[in-house]
């Protein structure tokens, strides 16, 4: 005999929706505050998979992968790269297309055209795929990733309820802010991500919803990885109020960077497309440059938060740190221009860490007594260049903030943000995420239309 569920059914009232389901009957905000509660726990540990996932795939391929293909040499390294970009090629070509690339742009997208539906597949073609790319080498980050696991888990949960596109796209927001929260530890970022990226807005309803999947997914990652901080950052405050004019030119320096990685990011990707040939073999030419780029610099591999510590702990040498921070653009576009599947909220962060590395190093060699150490500047260049690529200041201060937890170094990092953030703007007319959208014909401002539950 089947068991026949009373449909859940949604009425307009004065104050919002009433959702009843049975005999049970609740005010929108409660069935929205519940739904993110289970929103939460699924980021949560869709994060902890994913990361488990990663650190898997990463002991096969430099283990007994590379073992494999020990008669070559260093060159070792690219035929393991070569390998993980053709098995990540084929899964995305086979299963789930819109698994390809960042992850957030297609979230965005969901929110814009489709009232926030995403097919529940993405969910395990989105974890192993990029999971295969990050743990084979490929140069890219797990944020973006674990954003759209979030996101579709949100998404899924209000399609099995029925729910209407307006509370379907607040609960993609909930995924949203639990995967940043869980994976950074990271809930106050978590939530504006969400709102200023994912939504683009701060309705009361759809905020309260999303902070409640951030606070939960938070604890889950503080249970498996720790309640403290992403990075290991000194006390670093500002020397002398004159400093606070070599932050705002970081600023600018940060939004130029931003604006060629970005430029970049998209002409290889269209180079790519323009070959006349296989999806793997793609894949294959674009991992092997990456893999021949790390046999001299290994640290563009992967998501790079060793080399960010390496930084802030001041252990990288300006002319170094100025390679990378060219270097790691050019590997995240291979990587995502030939196929590859991750995010670029990583290697912004990495890139600006590198660039305010160098930067700082040479401020501080001419200005010793006015200036802090290269390490602060790093850490205000993560975030100045995330905001330049994204335009989402607010976002960008907090999330350093918190996986730093140094509150002394919050003027130079507001000072630096908004303005790579505006200038980034005028140089790059959309951000990072919205410039794909752009391609494929959504016009992200206008398309989105009413999101929230508020």
């Amino acid at each position: 005999m089947k068991l026949a569920l009373p449909p859940i059914r949604y009425t307009q009232t004065p104050r919002g929706y009433r959702v009843v389901w049975g005999k049970l009957a609740l005010s929108q905000s409660t069935f929205m505050l519940l739904a993110a509660f289970v929103i939460g726990i699924g980021g949560g540990y869709g994060a902890v998979i994913f990361r488990w996932l990663i650190g898997i795939e990463t002991q096969f391929s430099f283990g007994p992968l590379s073992h494999v293909f020990g008669f070559l040499g260093r060159a070792s390294v690219v035929a393991v790269l070569v390998v993980g970009g053709i098995i990540t090629s084929l899964i995305v070509e086979r299963f789930a297309r819109e698994a390809k690339g960042h992850g957030v742009p297609e979230v965005m997208a969901a929110v814009a055209t489709r009232g926030g539906v995403i097919r529940p597949r993405v969910i395990a073609v989105k974890s192993i795929a990029s999971a295969t790319c990050i743990g084979f080498g490929g140069s890219c980050g797990r944020e973006g990733p674990i954003v759209q696991i979030g996101s579709t888990i949100g998404s899924v949960i209000g399609q099995l309820a029925h729910a209407p596109p307006a509370f379907v796209r607040t609960l993609v927001g909930c995924g949203a802010a639990a995967g940043i929260s869980a994976t950074f530890n990271a809930p106050i970022g978590g939530v504006f991500f969400a709102a200023e990226v994912i939504l683009g807005e701060f309705a009361p309803r759809s905020f309260a919803a999303i902070v409640v999947s951030s606070v939960v997914a938070a604890v889950i990652g503080r249970a498996y990885f720790g309640n403290h901080p992403s990075f290991t950052a000194s006390a670093f405050y500002v020397v002398t109020p004159l400093e606070l004019g070599f932050y705002a030119l970081l600023g600018v320096l940060a939004a130029l960077w931003a604006t060629a990685f970005v430029k970049l990011l998209y002409f290889l990707e269209d180079r790519f497309e323009a070959l006349r040939t296989t999806v793997w073999i793609k894949a294959a030419i674009g991992f092997a440059l990456v893999g021949i780029i790390g046999i001299w610099r290994p640290e563009i591999f992967g998501v790079g938060y060793e080399s960010i510590d390496a930084v802030l702990a001041q252990h990288v040498q300006p002319w170094h740190a100025l390679g990378l921070a060219a270097l790691k653009p050019v590997a995240t576009s291979l990587t995502l221009g030939s196929g590859g599947s991750g995010g670029v909220f990583a290697p912004s962060l990495f890139t600006g860490a590198m660039l305010g590395n160098a930067f700082g190093s040479i401020v501080h060699h001419a200005f010793p007594t006015w200036t802090a150490t290269s390490a602060a500047y790093g850490l205000v260049g993560m975030a100045a260049l995330f905001a330049a690529a994204t335009e989402a200041p607010m976002t960008a201060i907090l999330i350093v903030f918190e996986m730093s937890n140094d509150y002394r170094i919050i003027l130079p990092l507001m000072v630096s943000v908004v303005i790579a953030s505006l200038l980034g703007r005028y140089l790059l007319g959309y951000t990072v995420y919205e410039q794909k959208l752009v391609r494929q014909g959504i016009d992200w401002a206008t398309t989105r239309g009413p999101r929230s539950a508020a």
